[in-house]
């Protein structure tokens, strides 16, 4: 399951590039160095506050679950998040506690830990097999605050394409 959101940046790239000429190549080089760095700080942004909010470890999502893509024809800034169920070894060190096992602050009764991996697993009867492997859903954390931060971060795109144009126009 993935969360994929589009944000289009062309009203605000429009607001300030009133008066410029587009096709100039000094304008060129700034938009998109400007789009470059927008891309840049949403992802760390995305990554912090979705870690933040769900209590996943950061590498999940910096490596696996996370892709934030400029499509610089279109205008628009595209967001990929992965938001399937996630297991808890990800949500800190799994240790077995008395009746469950435990990792972060998700304890689930009944599971236990095999050798030393970072897996909390449960009998799916009174069987010895088959285990099912513990995860937690993040999509209901994940979701508005990927929502909220994109809606709250065109401001920083305007401060970046105005900086941009600054050097460009005057510095190169």
């Amino acid at each position: 399951m993935a969360l994929k959101v589009a944000v289009d940046i062309n009203d605000s790239l429009d607001d300030v590039l009133m008066g410029l000429d587009r096709s100039q190549a000094d304008v060129k080089r700034a938009i998109k160095r400007a789009q470059r760095k927008y891309t840049a700080f949403i992802e760390r942004l995305l990554i912090q506050a979705v870690v933040d909010a769900s209590g996943v470890k950061r590498n999940l999502f910096k490596k696996h679950r996370m892709r934030v893509t400029t499509v610089y024809a279109e205008g628009k800034i595209k967001v990929w998040l992965g938001v399937n169920p996630v297991g808890l070894g990800y949500f800190g060190k799994v240790k077995e506690v008395p009746g469950g096992a435990k990792a972060g602050q998700h304890y689930r009764p009944g599971a236990f830990k095999i050798s030393n991996r970072e897996a909390a697993f449960k009998r799916a009867s009174k069987a010895r097999l088959p285990l099912v492997y513990q995860t937690q859903d993040i999509e209901p954390v994940a979701k508005p605050v990927v929502i909220q931060i994109l809606k709250r971060g065109k401001q920083r795109l305007v401060t970046l394409l105005e900086q941009e144009l600054n050097y460009a126009l005057n510095h190169e």
